[in-house]
């Protein structure tokens, strides 16, 4: 996202993929921010899943670029290499998806490739949640990030879920930027230790 600010046939590429995910107007966004220099501002915007996807995307679209651009894609790019089996989009969408019984007709752990769909009210209530991929992917790079092993996020998701749900319990029905928010605050609560039942998990 960065590199493709000053490089237009990157941008394109990069905004080819995230159409399939988002609707028109986010996108358009995105892309305005981008010409207009504001990546890195934009990137705290954008979910999770959004990003992820783009890099998985990208790696499988355009293997022969996908390590030419910056350190973190270089470090990506030769990680897939080394470990295809580990780093695929079929044993990333076990690991870190959610279960879809209403979308995909199975409690199956797995990533969509879907943009946000609109919430309905009654049973429908579930599509909004289904298509929301997001917190898995981000605790997980949180507790990468703070230095605690895999095993742990068993007994850190629930938690973390379970705090990031109560901030959004007054937000707008369909307030998915009020979600995001809501995800992006706890995780700061997170990296400051601000969080007494989380900070009893033990790091290696």
């Amino acid at each position: 996202l960065i590199a493709s600010q000053e490089n237009e046939d990157l941008r394109k590429k990069v905004m080819t993929i995230l159409s399939d995910r988002m609707v028109p107007q986010d996108s358009n966004q995105v892309e305005e921010a981008l010409r207009a220099g504001r990546a890195v501002e934009m990137i705290t915007e954008m979910l999770p899943a959004d990003t992820f996807y783009l890099a998985a995307e990208f790696s499988r679209r355009f293997a022969d670029e996908a390590g030419s651009w910056d350190e973190a894609g270089r470090e990506l790019h030769n990680l897939i290499r080394q470990h295809p089996n580990d780093a695929n989009w079929e044993r990333l969408s076990h690991d870190f998806g959610v279960p879809h019984p209403t979308l995909a007709q199975t409690y199956a752990r797995q990533l969509l490739n879907l943009p946000p769909l609109p919430a309905f009210s009654g049973y429908y209530n579930r599509i909004l949640s289904e298509s929301w991929d997001s917190s898995n992917l981000y605790w997980a790079r949180l507790a990468d990030e703070s230095g605690y092993p895999p095993v742990a996020l068993n007994s850190l998701v629930p938690e973390l879920t379970r705090r990031m749900v109560e901030r959004i319990f007054a937000s707008h029905f369909e307030d998915w930027p009020g979600i995001l928010r809501a995800l992006r605050e706890t995780g700061e609560d997170f990296r400051k230790g601000k969080i007494a039942a989380v900070n009893a998990v033990d790091r290696p």
